[in-house]
């Protein structure tokens, strides 16, 4: 009895030790972890596309050769499949391009209206500080707001910066991602070749529970978080003019990708904005944003987002908030974006390999 549960201990121990070294091992080469790591969900998402458009261009190829009395022979059809993977690259690098240039200009806007925000946001709690005697004397309150402001400031115009942090990490995002669709078929003929059946059809059958999990979360992440973006973007309408609600439907959009804090920091944002485009920035002006804010984002993460889920999340609610913490300080803001996707693969691979335990059991709290 004593020697089974010090062989626990031992087996825990060296568990947290694993991860403790994980750790500081992805933290130290995050520089070429976090571009793999975009590349590889970024081939999840396009392969069900790249696929697609590689059935559409053979059957294209097998026409136009039966136009010329030729059949069309399989090693054929690999011309098929580097060139969708490439068309569909093409599209995904524009749209990216998009949207990077998009949220940066909208970013610069709101910098522009740093006044308005300066009157109606910052002055009044100030105000607040000072008559309340937190920070000691007003000289104090003054010198610790301008520094927060200054800070903000001066961070603003690089927020985007974490999306696509410069054109070399991009290219080696799209470069990385390209190689992984068109080695993949590679990958799976050697270890078809290489392996026995029973081991190989049970490699394939992990990889495909892992992938189809992960995937759909993203794609009904990306469903939820373009339905927040776009309703709260409408809405605003109401209430701000239509670059602001611009501005703030794609900061929904991009925050909501992270878990827990995102939507709460997006939704206090577009509070605070609003009150400070009004003339007397109080609650009073904000209350129906609070409310179609509220509203949006209950509906979506209570009602749409588990009815096009379809199945309950293979972690807990627990574990999400920690591997959202972990992942924020490890890759920072992308690791926060790319914490649940992560967290679900390494628990759907540690139960299929090793079965239930107490580290499964554990993250389904």
């Amino acid at each position: 009895m004593t020697d089974h549960y010090g062989s626990r201990l031992f087996n825990m121990a060296i568990v947290l030790l694993g991860i403790v070294a994980a750790g500081t091992i992805l933290k130290t080469a995050a520089g070429v972890f976090v571009p793999f790591t975009v590349a590889f969900f970024i081939m999840l998402l396009l392969q069900p596309v790249v696929n697609r458009t590689a059935g559409m261009a053979d059957n294209m190829l097998c026409r136009i050769m039966g136009r010329f009395g030729r059949e069309h022979k399989s090693e054929e059809s690999k011309f098929a499949a580097v060139f969708s993977v490439f068309f569909i690259i093409l599209l995904f690098v524009s749209l990216s391009l998009g949207i990077y240039l998009l949220i940066r200009g909208q970013i610069a806007l709101i910098l522009s209206k740093s006044n308005e925000i300066m009157s109606n946001i910052v002055v009044p709690i100030k105000s607040w500080l000072v008559s309340s005697g937190i920070f000691g004397d007003s000289a104090a309150v003054t010198d610790y707001i301008n520094g927060l402001v200054e800070s903000a400031m001066s961070i603003a115009p690089n927020a985007a910066k974490p999306i696509i942090s410069g054109v070399f990490t991009f290219v080696m995002i799209m470069f990385l991602a390209t190689f992984l669709m068109i080695g993949r078929r590679r990958l799976e003929a050697n270890l078809e070749d290489k392996l026995t059946k029973s081991n190989f059809k049970r490699i394939m059958q992990i990889s495909e529970k892992v992938e189809s999990n992960t995937r759909k979360f993203i794609l009904v992440k990306l469903a939820t978080s373009s339905i927040t973006g776009i309703c709260i973007g409408l809405g605003l309408l109401i209430f701000l003019n239509p670059q602001d609600a611009l501005i703030w439907g794609s900061i929904c959009f991009v925050m909501n990708f992270i878990p827990i804090y995102g939507s709460l920091f997006a939704g206090l944002g577009v509070i605070l904005y609003t009150m400070a485009v009004f003339e007397h920035g109080s609650f009073l002006d904000a209350w129906p944003v609070i409310i179609l804010v509220l509203a949006i984002n209950n509906t979506v993460s209570n009602a749409i987002e588990p009815k096009l889920m379809q199945f309950s999340l293979p972690i807990g609610s627990v574990t999400v908030l920690l591997a959202v913490i972990a992942w924020a300080w490890l890759w920072g803001a992308l690791g926060m974006i790319l914490a649940v996707p992560i967290t679900i693969m390494m628990k759907i691979m540690l139960e299929e390999i090793s079965g239930t335990g107490w580290l499964t059991a554990l993250m389904e709290t």
